[in-house]
């Protein structure tokens, strides 16, 4: 059984016991099939049944569908509406059971595998996140879950930077690529189409513009590279980000201290950054940064916070830095 280092080449693992002993290669992936053929290797190419079949599940969505949250020996149902605004609606009565969920989990994965814009995206023990198109699909079994459950999500609204109303000073603020923006608010209220809408009227403006995600779920345009943290880690995709040389980033979503640290970094070294970060109030963006960044530093990291509530701006908050003299005392020197 291959190790987790090994798990991202199986194909020429394959390919290597085939070449070794000498075997014929059957397989129903086009592309194992012809780099093994290159290789002078025996293979029977076995067409799939349902050439690039689209998953059931994706039939459960219409244009008001957010998400679809499907869960063993429970009733399938979907959230519609938009952020802010929306209601829970039952898909059907009959409970879904684990043959129907293992049915949907093959043809989710076998049309990654044929899919050029789908790809797997997070694979460990008891959990499969995969980018199937524009749709985050999440499937959790045991012993990660309780039961097996699948979720999809999709995002319903994409927006330009002009539908948010912004005054000129805030564009400018948003185009100035010694700034370091935070965009704030609930899951589920917007922020990541605010962020990909404001990647792209940077874009228009003639800025080189690459994202840094995990999962990659953003929707942007083609000529907006979206990276993935490099061999599992943010680090090194910010290293090789800061010898791409982009005028802006944008980082989604920015979570745990080594992010914050990560975005820090990147921020000193000089690039234009706008992360994405959880949070219930604009202030509690920067209360996430005290602790993991020097005080006397945030503001040269964060200096604007812009707070998205229901997919649209509530509160946008300026940061600096000033010294004073303490509360209640009036002696200059002090």
């Amino acid at each position: 059984y291959p190790t987790e280092e090994e798990y991202g080449r199986i194909d020429a693992i394959i390919r290597d016991v085939a070449e070794e002993t000498g075997a014929t290669l059957l397989t129903s992936d086009k592309v194992q099939s012809m780099v093994a053929k290159a290789k002078g290797i025996n293979v029977y190419y076995l067409p799939p049944l349902h050439e690039k079949k689209e998953p059931s599940l994706l039939k459960y969505f219409d244009e008001e569908t957010m998400s679809i949250h499907l869960r063993q020996d429970c009733v399938p149902y979907a959230k519609k509406g938009k952020p802010g605004n929306f209601k829970i609606v039952k898909l059907r009565d009959k409970k879904l059971t684990e043959e129907e969920l293992t049915e949907i989990t093959h043809q989710i994965i076998e049309y990654v595998k044929r899919d050029a814009d789908s790809f797997i995206e997070i694979e460990r023990k008891g959990v499969t996140v995969v980018q199937l198109g524009n749709t985050r699909i999440a499937i959790a079994r045991q012993p990660f879950a309780d039961k097996f459950e699948i979720t999809a999500t999709r995002p319903i609204v994409k927006l330009s930077i002009d539908d948010y109303g912004l005054d000129e000073e805030v564009k400018q603020r948003l185009s100035n690529y010694h700034r370091g923006i935070l965009v704030s608010g609930p899951p589920g209220s917007g922020k990541s189409t605010f962020a990909q809408a404001v990647a792209e009227y940077l874009y228009s403006l003639g800025a080189v513009v690459k994202t840094m995600e995990n999962p990659r779920d953003l929707q942007l345009i083609e000529e907006i590279t979206q990276y993935a943290p490099l061999e599992k880690n943010m680090e090194l995709t910010a290293d090789i980000l800061l010898l791409v040389r982009p005028d802006f980033v944008v980082f989604d979503e920015v979570r745990r201290s080594k992010d914050f640290k990560v975005f820090a970094d990147m921020r000193l070294a000089g690039v234009g950054l706008i992360g994405v970060t959880h949070a219930n109030r604009a202030i509690d963006a920067i209360q996430r940064l005290i602790g993991r960044v020097e005080l006397g530093m945030i503001p040269q990291v964060v200096d604007t916070v812009i707070h998205i509530v229901g997919g649209k701006i509530e509160e946008i908050l300026e940061l600096k830095f000033t010294v004073k003299i303490p509360h209640g005392m009036e002696e200059a020197d002090l």
